[in-house]
Formats: structure tokens, sequence, C-alpha cells
């Protein structure tokens, strides 16, 4: 049944119904974003085993700067369709890259962009389109400066009273955009364009201090919150302000009307000291880098409609009619619009700017201006609460007349629009992205960029609040240093993480558009992103990859999501939401949710429909949650508590403190009272809890009244007192130390009957530094003025433990150098032990001798470095949200235990669909690990299903206690499961049967091996595995690409496959001398080490890809009696051949990319099999025997 009449089934079995034009675009919608089967909605089975096309995997297409041929376009389409890819966002952008030779927008552009279009119908994929050139916003050379985003500037002049004043006020100037200078094209409109607002006089009030941090509260700068330190999140609005001279409003004098066009005043000025203000509005330069040169041009205007409708048909108008009419109801092809990351910044004014402000806040911004400029006006609180309402007024006119109104125009093409709301948006992110359809984040690979997870919780929120099905996040965005070196198997983890972060869709930053087909690597896109492109190496084996995350995304787009908790985000603009530090665990970037899940939920969601049922808050999307967090701030608006007040009537619980006032200058000053009436009832008559924590019932609900508190210092990691900066022993380093790289080491010994609660590391270097812990890759830190602090819990291991650091002292000479921190282990029992940097560390100078004795500098606060106080990833401002121990503790006597709780750290998310609940469990660690978990799950029966093979296994062994069902789980090094729950089996199932009793077998193939090397003659013969990167031919040391291992190995012919069996004298292989009788055994290939992929033929059966630790396959329907044919196909990485090519000129070269950060000195990566690889039999629940 094709999509359209399985639409037309939807109207009619609703035409027989009580059914809204409203529920009905919502059904739509839905079956936009998700699609349905020819029966109805596929089962969870169906959905796990064969993913839909909605589940799968999307990436970043990035047309760079004009480099486009057709060729390319289709190979690349072609290419993820096969590897199993479901959609791309498209923009051009001109980022480090030669210019190519198609021009954008061109004709020749706009047919390839056909073109694209076209083939993307073709394979079924979907296309998503930024809404603008470049990826900043929406905008081009198309907008003229009267449409651009604007500021309102002043200019002042100083007059004496008692006299006429006849003269022309300065014109004001535009203030310099935030990213510099714009293109010099652009510079004469941006220089040439001014409109008169007002003219205001008043008496020249006494010096005082003006309104702190003006420029970011009057929305004149909005900094990348994600990449530049010190951007607030938000701006507290408190109840009492200092008294401050200020200037009086009934002395404010409008002299908008005394002044010519030409800026001359004539005005009999009253006696005394006086200041006059020209007010004017000027484009605020923001644009659209970027960009390629023919697409730069001023970001249109987000508070007008009508320079968005303009900006539309110049772009997205121009497109369709290039392509031509398609289906409305169309799920392929371009099917969607993009904004992404808020980069232009924020606007302060417009040409309707005045008569929107009067119209929603009810009063007249105009004897307000001199505020804009850091003048008091009535008083700091009222000069501080218009500037709420401006900012206020700013986020509304962005949503509705710019984000929602994309969202119209496009609905009337057939658009879906995805929207990442973060950065420098100036409004609240949770608000603004409540607007898409596709709410999305992003996260940049550990290690190789920033901490961007509060936009993962962001994403997330708003999509479970407002009942969004899908949760995109641009995925693994990285700096230079990823340079080729990330493939499926280190991305796996995070992968995992994404999804318990509630992720359901990743869009891999990036694929860069390859316009040739004979060039390898080939484009890039600089230095920036994942190389996730058809000319990877492992391209050819990523299709597994794909299939595990389609099985993953399939299961956590069904149903809702379960939390506990609803965090409220305070009113205002700009807003980045964040959960208290103490909610999640782990280290910065991937922490992780505790047992009790929680979203953040905006005002005007809370608002719009929210409702009680059996004591729970039900949003508008439908998500349930127990109770309602109020934040810490000492202003609410009237229409919020109100809504509060019902809510907790009808049976809410709310835990949060009592607000005092109204922020907003509205209904002012009844808007207080009628605050502090609201608030009376709901807390009583104190205005203060006398403890932590009161508990007042209201109705059928209740308020649980927290103390406001401040975080202390003592809050806060700090080093212990035992810890010493260190070096290497080289002059003085704390004067000057060579520059350059030196590794440190510490070794410790673990008891294996100690149980580990906590193990925290802070660690922090001049200049920076890369730790490992058991050689596995923790974290890193380049800003020595503050600590990290990492979690080792899950790193540490019984008996032997080494941590390593490799720090970098940077710079063209010598400076400064040092290493500093702790490690802090906490154990079940109460003991604690502090591991610090001191004289028992041993350092190494990579050219220089052995390990050697550090040199002790002198402790914490000594110079040139003084105390450090600063915790990297933790915010500079204090948690808006009481502590999460004391909500799970509000939980716990409710009678409501964790969602989730194991007795090591595992990460989870949960989510019900219908009658089954859906948890998936990730092992956060390179370690095997079992664990003992508890789900709050009761009467049903729990199964395993395993989302890299697509296997259901019955789970026997578990116990209920009347609240919780619990079982042990055993997960490999990464490893991942789903658990799910049903009344009754939900599918087919591999039956459990008794385990084998016989000794276990094992066998390694020690070879030789064959290998041959991917598009060249080369061959090799290996009679033992070993890293190739040191084989003494050139050819074979650089090789990147597909190398084929190929060997025999021989099996008894009395071994009897399945049915039974001979026993195996461990590392030999079977002989008829050890024979005993048969027992039931199943078979396992395991290659041992891997660098990084491999596809495993056995006998000639393709037995699929292995493409993470443990590289392992079961072979028991491929291996025989006799002789056996192994083929092992490994792909490795690309910068071995990067860097054996600087060794060739260029026209030897084997590869060509438009970026190589790699020189002859380079250090090469280990490649290919190193095995060791054995035989082994194994047990029917899969553990080797």
């Amino acid at each position: 049944m094709k999509g359209t009449d399985r639409l037309r089934k939807v109207i009619r079995h609703f035409g027989h119904s009580n059914f809204s034009i409203a529920t009905f675009r919502g059904c739509v919608l839905a079956f936009l974003l998700m699609g349905c089967s020819a029966k109805g909605t596929p089962s969870l089975v169906e959905d796990f085993r064969s993913p839909p096309a909605s589940a799968r995997p999307w990436v970043y297409w990035f047309f760079m700067d004009g480099n486009l041929s057709r060729e390319g376009m289709t190979a690349d389409l072609e290419a993820m369709k096969q590897a199993g890819i479901g959609g791309v966002i498209l923009m051009e952008v001109d980022v480090g890259v030669p210019k190519g030779p198609v021009r954008f927008m061109s004709e020749p552009w706009r047919e390839l962009f056909q073109h694209a279009v076209t083939e993307a119908e073709r394979l079924g994929l979907q296309m998503d389109l930024n809404a603008g050139p470049g990826w900043t916003g929406s905008g081009g050379p198309w907008v003229k400066p009267e449409q651009s985003m604007q500021h309102i500037v002043a200019s002042e002049t100083k007059v004496t009273g008692g006299r006429r004043f006849d003269g022309t006020l300065p014109q004001p100037q535009p203030r310099p955009p935030f990213f510099g200078p714009v293109p010099s094209q652009m510079e004469p409109l941006r220089s040439g364009f001014y409109r008169d607002v007002a003219v205001l006089a008043f008496p020249t009030p006494a010096d005082g201090p003006g309104i702190a941090d003006l420029d970011n509260k009057a929305l004149y700068v909005r900094a990348p919150y994600s990449s530049q330190p010190g951007v607030k999140p938000y701006f507290p609005m408190p109840a009492k302000y200092p008294a401050i001279p200020a200037i009086s409003q009934a002395s404010m004098v409008d002299l908008t009307n005394h002044m010519a066009p030409d800026g001359r005043l004539t005005w009999d000025v009253p006696e005394g000291d006086w200041t006059i203000l020209r007010f004017g509005r000027t484009t605020t330069g923001a644009n659209t880098r970027p960009a390629p040169e023919p697409g730069l041009g001023f970001e249109c205007d987000k508070f007008d409609p009508a320079a968005l409708d303009a900006h539309f048909d110049a772009f997205v108008g121009t497109l369709l009619r290039e392509i031509g009419p398609r289906p409305a109801n169309r799920t392929t092809g371009w099917t969607m619009l993009h904004i992404d990351s808020w980069e232009m910044g924020s606007q302060n004014w417009s040409g309707r700017f005045r008569e929107e402000f009067q119209r929603r806040r009810g009063y007249d911004p105009l004897p307000f201006l001199p505020v804009v400029t850091g003048r008091v006006v009535g008083s700091l609180e009222i000069s501080e609460r218009f500037l709420w309402d401006l900012r206020q007024t700013a986020q509304e006119l962005v949503i509705e007349n710019h984000a929602q109104r994309l969202k119209v125009l496009g609905r009337r093409h057939g658009f879906t629009l995805s929207i990442e709301p973060y950065d420098m948006n100036p409004c609240s992110d949770l608000s603004l992205g409540g607007v898409a359809d596709v709410p999305m984040c992003e996260f940049w690979a550990q290690g190789y960029g920033f901490d961007t997870t509060f936009s993962c919780v962001e994403a997330a929120s708003i999509a479970h609040t407002l009942g969004r099905p899908i949760v995109a996040a641009e995925a693994f965005t990285s700096g230079d240093k990823e340079a080729w070196r990330l493939h499926p198997g280190i991305m796996k983890s995070q992968a995992d993480w994404a999804f318990c972060m509630g992720i359901n869709r990743l869009v891999f930053h990036r694929y860069a558009h390859q316009p040739w087909l004979d060039r390898r690597p080939g484009m890039t896109m600089g230095p920036y992103g994942v190389h996730y492109e058809r000319t990877q190496t492992w391209w050819p084996m990523v299709g597994a990859w794909h299939q595990y995350l389609a099985r993953c995304q399939a299961m956590l787009q069904r149903g809702r999501t379960v939390a506990d908790i609803c965090y409220l985000a305070p009113e205002g603009a700009p807003h980045v939401f964040r959960p208290p530090v103490s909610a999640l665990q782990g280290s910065s970037p991937v922490t992780d949710r505790k047992g009790y899940n929680f979203d953040g939920c905006a005002p005007e969601t809370l608002l719009a429909g929210t409702k009680v049922a059996n004591t729970q808050l039900i949003l508008p999307g439908g998500a349930a949650y127990r109770v309602l967090v109020l934040p810490q701030m000492e202003t609410m608006t009237p229409k919020l508590l109100e809504k509060i007040r019902d809510l907790v009537r009808a049976g809410a619980t709310v835990i949060g403190p009592r607000p005092l006032k109204s922020p907003s200058l509205s209904d002012y000053p009844q808007c207080d009272s009628d605050v502090q009436q609201l608030a009376t009832e709901l807390w009583g008559r104190s205005s203060t809890a006398s403890s932590e924590t009161v508990e007042r019932r209201v109705g059928k609900g209740r308020v649980i009244a927290v103390k406001p508190t401040t975080p202390s210092e003592s809050e806060s990691p700090s080093l212990p007192a035992s810890a010493r900066w260190i070096w290497h022993a080289e002059g003085s380093p704390a004067a000057g130390a060579p520059v350059g790289t030196r590794l440190f080491r510490r070794t410790f010994i673990m008891d294996p009957n100690d149980r580990i609660e906590s193990a925290q590391l802070m660690l922090t270097a001049d200049n920076a530094f890369e730790l490992r812990a058991n050689e596995r890759w923790i974290g890193q830190g380049d800003n020595f003025k503050q600590l990290y602090v990492f979690d080792l819990t899950n790193a540490l291991t019984p008996g032997d433990n080494v941590l390593s650091v490799q720090a970098e002292n940077g710079g063209d000479a010598a400076n400064p150098a040092g290493l500093i921190g702790a490690l802090v282990i906490r154990f079940r029992d109460g003991r604690e032990v502090t591991i610090p940097t001191d004289r028992r560390w041993r350092s190494f100078e990579s050219d220089g001798p052995a390990w050697q004795a550090v040199m002790e500098l002198g402790e914490m606060g000594m110079p040139p470095w003084g105390r450090i106080d600063r915790i990297a990833g933790q915010p500079e401002f204090p948690d808006l949200y009481c502590d999460y121990d004391l909500v799970a503790g509000v939980l716990g006597r409710m009678n409501v235990p964790p969602d989730f709780e194991s007795d090591v750290n595992l990460r989870y998310t949960h989510r019900r669909d219908r009658d089954t609940e859906i948890y998936f469990v990730a092992n956060p660690t390179d370690q095997p690990i079992i664990a003992q978990c508890s789900f709050r799950v009761m009467n049903k029966h729990p199964e395993l299903w395993d989302p890299i093979n697509g296997i259901i296994r019955e789970c026997d062994r578990f116990e209920e206690n009347g609240k919780v069902t619990r079982m042990q789980l055993s997960l490999e090094p990464s490893g991942s499961v789903f658990v799910v729950f049903a009344r009754k089996p939900l599918g087919k199932r591999i039956a459990v049967r008794k385990p084998s009793m016989g000794l276990p077998m094992q066998f390694e193939i020690a070879g030789p091996w064959e290998v041959r090397f991917e598009g060249t003659p080369e061959k090799i013969v290996l009679d033992q595995l070993a890293d190739l990167s040191r084989h003494p031919n050139p050819r074979v040391k650089y090789f990147s690409g597909l190398a084929t291992y190929r060997t025999t190995f021989t099996l008894d012919a009395r071994v009897e496959i399945k049915s039974g069996s001979t026993k195996v004298v461990r590392g030999t292989h079977p002989t008829a001398n050890d024979q005993q009788p048969s027992i039931p055994r199943r078979w396992l290939l395991d290659l041992g080490r891997v660098e990084v992929m491999a596809q495993v033929t056995l006998n000639g059966k393709d037995l699929g890809v292995l493409w993470k630790t443990p590289y392992r396959v079961e072979i028991t329907e491929a291996v025989r009696p006799g002789e056996n044919v192994l083929e092992v196909t490994i792909a490795n990485l690309w910068p071995n051949r990067l860097i054996g090519d600087q060794f060739l000129p260029p026209e030897k070269r084997t590869t060509w990319a438009t970026w190589n950060p790699y020189t002859k000195d380079s250090p090469l990566l280990e490649s290919g099999l190193l095995g060791p690889v054995r035989c082994k039999t194994i047990g029917d629940d899969g553990d080797s025997r």
C-alpha cells in the first residue's frame, strides 16, 4: 500500500468519529515523521529486526564552495543508501577548501540541486535543507538593510539650560558586528543604513553605577554559550536591588518631533544640565558567514514576518520553482527545512518594535529607552524589569514572526521543520526549540571539541514534553585532532550515551560531498567534523554499524519516555536549560542520568494544557511526571504562578522556593501584589522555609517549600593539600621549561576484595594534557586556570592500575610548565584513598632516557599559577534547582523507587510503548561487566534484545519484590542491550537449552596468513600476525584501506559439529586421541585485536562485519570437519597512507585530500589483524566454554 493510500485510510477512519482538525494535523505530522506499515503500525519486533527507514541515521551533507558534480552526487547518495543512511541535512559552506567552478544559486547550481532532489527521491532518502546559505540562519545577498537584523543605537549631547539649543545632533553609529568586519561588498550597505527612532532629553543625573552586563541584557550581544567562556545561561531577576542615582520618569522630555530629518534640533532648554539622546536603528551586521561568496548577505530581520517572507521566496521559493511541484505528503526527497545552531546573535529593534512592545507588554517603551544606554530610569529595579520585558518581547517576536512563520511557509509546500535552538540564541532554548517538528541538539566527539551536553538535555526535553517523536543530534562534531582517527568501534560508547540522553536520530557531522570518483580521501570540510564519506577506508563495512544504530533508534522512537522529575525553566530570555549538576553522574562531556529520569519544561508548555491525573502532571505531549521542581528564582509572573496553583489544587506535587515578585513591569505594581497573594495560598504566610524543606497540603496536592541555597565552595571538588605541582626534571620548570610533550605515569594496586564507591580524579596542566587510565582514553584539558574532574569509577580494575598523562608545554620559547592533581578513591566500607601528584610519579621524554622520578615544584597556590578554584565543566552560575537527592527523597517517601539502579555504573533510558516497557542499558566502560540491576516494573516477563544481531533471548533468572524486578546483566566492553518487559512473549526467541557440560575447546589459528591489499597487486605472507605499520615493506607499512587475510585450519574429521564434539586440550587442534563422548557444542571465532574493522568469510559463507570489541562471531553454521578456509578483510585508517605519501612526489601519491595535517614525522597508527585468532566452543548463553 502506498503512503498516500495509507494516509487516506487514516482519514476515512477518523471521518466517522469526533475528530478535530488539530488532531488530524497532528496525525498527518506523525505520519510524515514516522511513516507507517501496510498493515498499520509495525510491531515492536518487526521494527527491531527490520528497522524502518525513519530509524536510520542521517548525515550532514555539505556542498563545499562550488565543488559539485552530478556524478559525485549520485555516487554519494547511492553510497548512503547502500550503507543504511536514511537522510541528509544539506547546506553549502565555504570552510577552508579551494573554490569550485559551480557558482552558488546559479543556473548550473540549481540544476544540480534538482538532480540531488530527484536522486534522493529515487533512492528513498530524505533531504532537509538549511533555511539559508551557510549554516548561520536565514539570509543572503537578496536581504536589504531595511529588512536585516537591527539594533537601536544612541548618540549623546550634553547641554546647559536657560537658553535655546539650535544644532545638529550627531547620528548614532552602528555597533561593530560580533564576528568582526562584514565582507567588503557589504560594508557600504551596513554603514549607510540608518533610521531615526526618537529623541529624548532629561536632567543629567548624578554620577553612579550603571546597569551591569548591559550589552547582554539589552540584546546587543549574545555570545556562543557552548564555546565562549563566561557566557551567562540566564539573567537572575532578584526581588531587591540597591538604590542608585536614576533619571526621573516624570522629567523625561520627548523631543522627537522637534528634530528635522537632517538631525537639526531647536529647543528651549530649561534650567540645569541636560542630556539629549538621539536614538536610531541600524543593521547589526549579522550575515550568512560561512556561506560561499555568492551567498553572502545580511541575516533577515527576525522580528518582521515580511522580511522572512521575502527571504523565503528568494531562496527556498527559487529552488521550489526549479524542481517543480512535488506531492505535499511526500516522505522521500526534499521533505524538510532546517534552522542550524543559532549563530547570528541577537537584535533588539526593528521598524515596528515599539508598537509590538506596547501591544504585548501594555506600556510604551519610549520613556525607558535610556536604559539601553546603561542609564537607570526610575530605579535599578524598574530598569531591570524593563530590560526583562524587552528581552521577552524579542523572544516572542523571534518565535512567532521567524520560527513559527518559517514553519507555516514550509507547511504550504509539504515541509516539516528541524531546529537546533542553542548557542547564540537570544530566546529561551526550550521555547525556540519547541517550534520544531524535529528538535535537534549537538554533541562533539569525546576528546575532540566542546561540551554541549546541555543541548542534548534540551532537545530531549522539548520532544518529550511536546510529544515530538524524533530527537535528532548533530553527532560527533570534531576539531582538527580527529583527522580520520574515529571509527564505529570508538564511536559506539558515545552513541549509546546519546541514546540514554534521549536522542533517537544521529545525524553525523559530516559527509563532505565528493565531486570526484577517483580521489581519496578527497573533499574535506577543512579540519572540521568526523570524516564520514564513501571515501572512508571502512565505508564498505559501515552498514553493520548503521544497522545497530537503526535498531536502537527504532526502539527508542516507540512510545513515550518515562521520567519522574519535571524541572520548570524560569520565565525570561535568553535561557539555557541546565539540570542541577547533582542530577547527573560521570565525567564531562558524557555525564549520565541517575535513577530518577527528568526533563526540562518551558513555561509556555506548562501553561498550554498541562493537567493532573492520578497525582501526575500530564503535559501537552502526553509525558507524565510525578513532581514539578521550580527554579530557585525570586520572581515569577502571576499568570504562571496561577497555573501552578491550579495544578497543586488538582493533586500535583510541587517542590521549590516561594516567589516574591513579578520580573515584569506589565501591570506594575499590581502584578507584585498578585504574586504575593498566590504565593501565600501555596506556601503559607511564612516568607521563607525555616528548614531545608517544609511540606504543605493545598487542595489535593502539596507544596514542598525549599530554602533557597547558594552552593558553597565546599560543595565543589577541591584538591587535597598533599597534591604537588610536578614536571619532568629539567631545569626550573616553574620559571621556564622547554617547549614540548612529556609523559607522566603513576602505578598503584587495587585489592580485588575492595568495592569502589567512587573514584574521582582532579587534574590540570600548564599548558594542556591528555589522560588515560589502564590504556583507556579518559579525557583532556587545555586551561591550566581550572581543574578538570574525571570519573574513574569504571576505569579502575583489581590488581595493577596505571594512570598515564601526556602533558604539553606549548609556545615558541621556554615557559612555565607543571602538572597537578589527585585521584580520590572512596570505598563502600567508608575508607578513602588519595593518590596525589608527587615524587612517586615518573616521567619520560620521548627522545630521552627511560622513565625517571619527577621533580616536585611546590604545593597548590605557588607562583606562577596561584590558586585554582574553577572547575572545568561546572557552571559559573549556581544551580537553578534544589539538590537532586532532596527530590529523590521526596519521591522515595511517595513510595516511588528509582526507575533503574545497578551495583556498577551503567547508563540507561526507559520508554513505554503501550503496555510494554523498553529499557536500553549500556556499559560505559571498555571492560566486560556483570551487574545486578533493578527495573521499576512488575508482573511482566523480561526479554533481552541484542541490537547488534537482532537476537531476542528469554530471561528466566529474575525476581520481583513488589516494587521492582531484579536481574543480572552481563555486558561486553561498551556493550548494550534492550531489556523488554511484556505480559507475554513478543516474538520468536532463541530457546534456552541446557549448557554444554564438557570441557572447553579452544585452539589458535596461527597461520601462515596470506595478505592481499585493495587496489594493488601487493601480496605478503605472514608466519605470525603482526602490526602492519611495523612491516619493512613501505607499501605495507603505510597502507590504508582494505587488506584481506587468508588462511586454512583443520578440524578433525571425527569432530561432530553442533550435535557432538571432541575434547580438545586448550591451545591444541583436536585429534583422534583426545576423543570423548559427544556433547552438544557451538563454535565461536575470536579475532583478538583488530585495527579497526573486519569482515569474516568462512568456507565461502559471509559471516558479517565485526566493528567493535570483542571481535567475535559464531561460526557453527559455517565451520566443518576437515579443512576450513578463513578470510578476514580488515579496514584500517587513512593516517598511515597520508603520512607515507609525504615521502613521495605529488604525482606518485595514492591519496589526495583538500586537508592533510600529517607530516613525515607523524606517528603511525597500529594497523591490520593483530590477533591472536582463536576458535573456541561456547555455551548456549553465548559464553565461552
